[in-house]
Parts: C-alpha cells; structure tokens; sequence
C-alpha cells in the first residue's frame, strides 16, 4: 500500500540517494515541484489500489503496487528537498 506522501521515510539504499542528489542538481525547484505522473498511469494507481484495498490483487498486481510505492518514498524525499530549496531561494 503506498504510504502517506506527507511522511518522508529514510531512504533505503544509496542508489535512491543517488537519484535525489542527481535531481536535486540538475532541475530547478519549481521542475520538481511541477511534476505530476500521466493520467493514465493515476489511473492504473487508483484501480490498483482499488483492488489492493478489496482484497483482489493479484501476485503481479502487487509488485506493480509496491514498485509504484517505493517510486512514492522517492518522490517524496525529492519534493520535499525541492521546497525546501524553493523556501530558502525565497
């Protein structure tokens, strides 16, 4: 199940760390902060959790749910490093 976007959970491995810094030094606050997932893919999220939540999610459906989740966690870390540099530049 994704987890709340508003808590920001420690990074797991250093290979998403890599990633945030990358980000972090290569776009601008405001790039960061405009990205939003396709359409098409919130909507395969919400069926997903849809499933997930009434108990009909198959094995693949599942990995496809947590890999959505930890790509979440990323995101997070990378939003919240994004306003923070927003609210400092400011």
């Amino acid at each position: 199940m994704i987890e709340n976007p508003k808590v920001a959970t420690p990074l797991k491995t250093n290979a998403y760390q890599e990633v945030v810094e990358y980000m972090a030094s290569h776009m601008s606050p405001e790039d960061i902060l405009a990205f939003k997932v396709s359409d098409s893919l919130q909507q395969r999220i919400e069926e997903l959790l849809d499933k997930n939540n009434s108990g009909k999610v198959s094995p693949a459906e599942k990995r496809e749910l947590d890999d959505i989740a930890a790509f979440n966690r990323l995101m997070v870390v990378v939003f919240a490093r994004a306003a923070a540099a927003q609210k400092q530049a400011s």
